[in-house]
């Protein structure tokens, strides 16, 4: 397997010829009405905490607006079905920032539909979204990159969590839901039992609140880094570190109304940022990740970078995610951010794909 990262001496990212004024750009989003029980449903306090706040789709909005685009908000209630309908034969692209909740397939939902249209959308396709939101399937898949992650054991049903193996309980472990994201069901409190019998009890609780299962692994102690590959071809922005009061990285210091964590741009070990590069596009080959994607690693004991899981739908808030500011460290402004994930995705508009939709929706 043969990888080609750009050089570090290199201009990561080039301007992009073909203008996007004009264009119309469909903004789909997950309205900030509340999932809670008089909906007749048991939905969870944190059912809502990867959505993006308005004042993010705002600017998400106004960013695609500045690029002389035409942006048609496509909110996620009773009227996306009458407005897809009305629009998506008319939209050049789409931007998800649909999270959703309940579904290993929730950050695919939009992708597929766009796939079915015979609509290009920015970021990965549908089965890529729904990989990297089962955390244990991407660490296989490591198996297969040689990329290194963590030792784990995965309990999807309560007999599995009282036979998490004794090599694991044996040494300091980490728990966290299989399929979540944003540091749901991550706290410093519970996701680092101290034996076997606290393991087996955190697990079975965890499982009753996020079903599709528990990842139980190796503790990782080491400085917690973040990557990010951005166009087509993908290439790596600068990489951060991310330090978290505590040390968890959790839904604790997560927030939608701050930046909740420090992010820093360390000087790395020569030949460090090419590695992670190099592991990164061997992911993104295997899964299919596309336009855009961040990766989070950790330090073992050794100090040797691991794996930890990937979000092919990462934030792009230009007030409290990470990315933006990786690519700002890469001289990128916010508006030249969205123009390069755009291109990515119209690079793509002539894919087979697109075909199918195209013949029977339209």
């Amino acid at each position: 397997m043969t990888d080609h990262p750009a050089s570090a001496s290199s201009p990561v990212f080039s301007s992009h010829a073909m203008s996007l004024r004009g264009m119309r750009i469909g903004l789909a989003y997950d309205v900030s009405t509340p999932l809670d029980a008089s909906s007749g449903y048991p939905f969870p306090d944190d059912a809502t905490a990867e959505w993006e706040t308005e004042e993010t789709i705002l600017r998400v909005a106004s960013g695609w607006a500045s690029l002389g685009c035409e942006v048609v908000l496509l909110p996620i209630d009773s009227s996306f079905w009458a407005n897809w309908q009305k629009h998506f034969s008319r939209l050049d692209l789409v931007h998800s920032l649909v999270e959703g909740w309940g579904s290993v397939s929730r950050e695919g939902w939009i992708p597929a539909v766009c796939e079915l249209s015979g609509v290009p959308c920015v970021g990965s396709p549908p089965l890529a979204q729904g990989m990297a939101m089962r955390k244990s399937l991407l660490k296989i898949l490591c198996a297969e990159a040689g990329v290194p992650t963590a030792d784990f054991f995965l309990a999807r049903t309560p007999a599995d969590c009282d036979a998490i193996p004794e090599r694991l309980t044996g040494k300091p472990h980490f728990l966290k839901p299989d399929c979540e994201g944003s540091g749901m069901g991550v706290d410093a409190a519970t996701s680092a039992p101290t034996g076997a019998d606290d393991a087996r009890e955190q697990a079975r609780s965890l499982l009753r609140l996020y079903p599709d299962g528990v990842i139980v692994e190796s503790l990782l102690p080491g400085e917690e880094l973040t990557t990010a590959l951005v166009g087509s071809p993908l290439r790596q922005l600068p990489v951060a570190r991310i330090e978290v009061e505590g040390g968890v990285y959790g839904l604790t210091n997560k927030s939608k109304a701050y930046m909740g964590e420090k992010v820093t741009f360390p000087a790395l070990a020569p030949g460090e940022a090419e590695r992670l590069e190099r592991f990164g596009l061997r992911l993104a080959r295997l899964a299919g990740f596309e336009d855009f994607v961040r990766l989070d690693w950790k330090r073992d004991e050794h100090g040797v970078v691991t794996f930890l899981e990937a979000n092919p739908l990462a934030g792009l808030s230009y007030y409290y995610s990470v990315l933006p500011k990786m690519a700002e460290q890469a001289g990128m402004a916010y508006e030249e951010l969205l123009s390069t994930l755009a291109h990515s995705a119209l690079s793509r508009r002539d894919d087979r794909r697109y075909w199918y939709g195209r013949t029977r929706m339209r």
